[in-house]
């Protein structure tokens, strides 16, 4: 994954956030909510291949949002000193990005994302009963919505790691902190004709760079 060292120098800024306060080890079963800041980026391509030679544009743009999500999930027993969490997550904000198109016109190309699905995996090292810190992997869906003059995917896939720290928070509620990057499949879309070319031809590869605090509540 790339820029993982923008990864662990936000874990260690949430870890600030977190804070301890039970004896009692959230396992089992559990229900959570959180708030994300998330900032996306595309590197994005723009090729018009009516020109001689073929036209090829570069860049890079971003975005960044705020977003909220649910989570539900089983977690082993946190007296032993390796663990595991696994879970589904829903992430319903929705973040966009906007390309200028190189072909003469005025169209533009946006890019929206929204509605995250995650299936993940974490295994976990249990510090105490009260602390734990993990890796996640997780394997996202992604809903999207393309505006413009152009083919319109509706969906795409992408990989997640991520770093954090689990705190025990009374007899049931826990404290998660979470830094992460998601890494989409590349994108592509053609102009339709009637605003832009059919002969040109966007690409970009989506890239969320989060950091995440949520609270849990273990049955």
């Amino acid at each position: 994954m790339k820029k993982l060292t923008t990864t662990l120098f936000g874990l260690f800024a949430l870890l600030a956030l977190t804070s301890n306060a039970s004896a009692f080890s959230a396992s089992g079963l559990y229900l959570e909510v959180g708030s994300s800041a998330i900032g996306s980026e595309l590197d994005g391509k723009i090729t018009e291949t009516a020109t001689t030679p073929n036209e090829t544009t570069t860049g890079q743009v971003g975005k960044t949002a705020v977003t909220a999500s649910y989570a539900i999930g089983f977690m082993t027993d946190r007296s032993r000193k390796l663990g595991l969490d696994l879970g589904y997550a829903r992430m319903p904000g929705e973040a966009s990005i906007k390309s200028n198109t190189t072909d003469g016109t005025t169209s533009n190309v946006t890019f929206e994302i929204s509605d995250v699905d995650e299936t993940y995996i974490a295994p976990m090292l249990n510090i105490t009963e009260d602390a734990s810190v993990y890796l996640k992997f997780g394997w996202n869906s992604t809903d999207i919505k393309i505006t413009g003059d152009t083919t319109k995917p509706t969906s795409m896939d992408g990989d997640t790691l991520a770093l954090g720290t689990i705190m025990s928070w009374g007899s049931n509620l826990y404290i998660k902190t979470e830094a992460g990057i998601t890494d989409y499949d590349k994108l592509t879309v053609t102009g339709l004709g009637s605003g832009i070319a059919t002969t040109t031809t966007v690409s970009a590869t989506p890239t969320v760079h989060y950091g995440k605090i949520a609270i849990g509540y273990k049955f």
